[in-house]
């Protein structure tokens, strides 16, 4: 333990007369020492450099991508790269200007949108004196050009309940209203396009795609037929096959679950679309499908040709307001819903419960199990990116409208015919307001 007092005191000793030197060795360590104080001070102002630089590099990117799309489709891709250059390099000065030696511009005319990112170099100052050099600064953007496009399918229930109480006038007012304010938001060709589904029971196509190979002929109908008085009087069972001389252009549900769904209806029988016999439940009489178009002729004439007959299947009218929108058959107008600036929306109108679909129902009485395929095909509807507005008129089963619209914000309630209009106007100006760039 002496040994231990002794050498700690000859060490604080050495200590004390090592601190009161001011000999050149000590000067020496002070030096080697500062190195390190230096290049930590450097590093300090060269954050703050290039801080500064990345700041000014970030807004003359930003601005470049504006002006870009501003110009993209006034000039080639390799005009647009060397504006984009020129641009970035008029916006930079000191050590941005110093540093910067190009953008990499990367241009879309499909996605219409033009993406940009550089790089500059700071020459480090005091940073040298710990090894660095030299720091990177990058920086990116994107803009886009031109408006979206938007596709919209107008799924209306057609049943014989839209007689009463002037539904079926005013729905054909108000649907012509949203025609006249989605044409006047129209900026370019094909850059709204709309579909028609009116819908009972069944679904009428037009008889022209009797050879498509989406539909299946296996549906029958059972007619009795009965002659004679007293004993002679007797009756006869007949049951015909559809056929596609005796179609009138009728189509069922698909057999489950792909009633609920969009698809191609190839492949198998199961996935292939019934062709049917109309009946009173959905008359030949109803209006006919009208696949997406721009022709705003044609679209006002399918509205006019409305008619409110047979009873309520409003999953029908879901999933074929799907198939309107998929770029698959049965129709193939849509395009894909991945393409760049596209929006699809669906306004589902009805005033009344479902009572019957190709299972069950007897056309009269509401139907929960009908209800609950309805619910699905929504369900799928949104799943695959639709925004689905649903629409009640009078009556017809609250609950399930609110489940199927895509917020609460998509659902409305109309209580008497006259309010269909206001009601369809704000839709459409809501959906038309997505055209403009976002």
């Amino acid at each position: 333990m002496e040994r231990i007092k002794i050498e700690a005191t000859r060490f604080m000793s050495l200590w004390a007369r090592f601190a009161q030197d001011r000999s050149g060795n000590v000067m020496m360590l002070f030096g080697l020492a500062m190195i390190p104080v230096l290049g930590l001070v450097g590093a300090a102002v060269d954050y703050s450099r290039a801080t500064t630089m990345r700041t000014m590099l970030n807004a003359a990117i930003d601005s470049a991508a504006l002006m870009a799309a501003r110009d993209a489709t006034k000039l080639s891709d390799a005009q647009l790269r060397e504006r984009v250059n020129g641009w970035i390099r008029a916006s930079l000065h000191g050590d941005a200007a110093d540093g910067f030696s190009g953008a990499t511009v990367t241009i879309d005319r499909t996605g219409r949108t033009i993406n940009i990112s550089a790089k500059a170099s700071l020459t480090a100052s005091l940073t040298q004196l710990i090894g660095q050099d030299a720091i990177q600064i990058s920086s990116s953007s994107q803009s886009s050009w031109g408006t979206n496009t938007i596709e919209l399918a107008l799924v209306l229930d057609n049943t014989g309940s839209m007689a009463s109480s002037g539904k079926m006038d005013a729905l054909k007012t108000a649907s012509l209203d949203l025609l006249k304010i989605m044409k006047e938001a129209t900026s370019e060709p094909d850059q709204i396009k709309i579909s028609i589904v009116p819908f009972s029971t069944r679904v009428i196509l037009d008889t022209s795609y009797k050879d498509a190979s989406w539909l299946r002929w296996d549906q029958t109908q059972t007619q009795e037929s009965c002659s004679g008085h007293g004993r002679n009087y007797s009756c006869t069972t007949t049951t015909t096959t559809i056929s596609k001389n005796s179609w009138q252009g009728c189509v069922a549900d698909r057999d489950k679950n792909y009633d609920v769904q969009d698809g191609d209806g190839g492949g198998t029988n199961a996935s292939a679309y019934p062709a049917d016999f109309c009946d009173a439940y959905s008359p030949s009489s109803q209006a006919k499908v009208m696949p997406l178009t721009s022709n705003w002729d044609a679209l006002t004439q399918r509205i006019n040709a409305m008619t409110p007959v047979g009873a309520t299947n409003v999953t029908i009218g879901a999933a074929w307001g799907m198939a309107t929108l998929s770029p698959g058959a049965p129709f193939t107008e849509a395009k894909p819903l991945a393409t760049p600036r596209l929006k699809k929306f669906m306004i589902l109108l009805t005033d009344g419960d479902n009572t019957k679909n190709r299972f069950e129902g007897d056309g009269s009485s509401s139907n929960p199990n009908i209800d609950a395929r309805t619910k699905l095909a929504c369900a799928n509807a949104q799943t695959a990116g639709i925004v689905v507005y649903t629409v009640r008129v009078m009556d017809g089963n609250r609950d399930l409208l609110k489940a199927c619209a895509s917020d609460a914000g998509k659902y409305f309630e109309v209580t008497a015919a006259s309010q269909l209009s206001p009601i369809f106007k704000q839709i459409a100006s809501e959906i038309s307001a997505v055209r403009l760039t976002m």
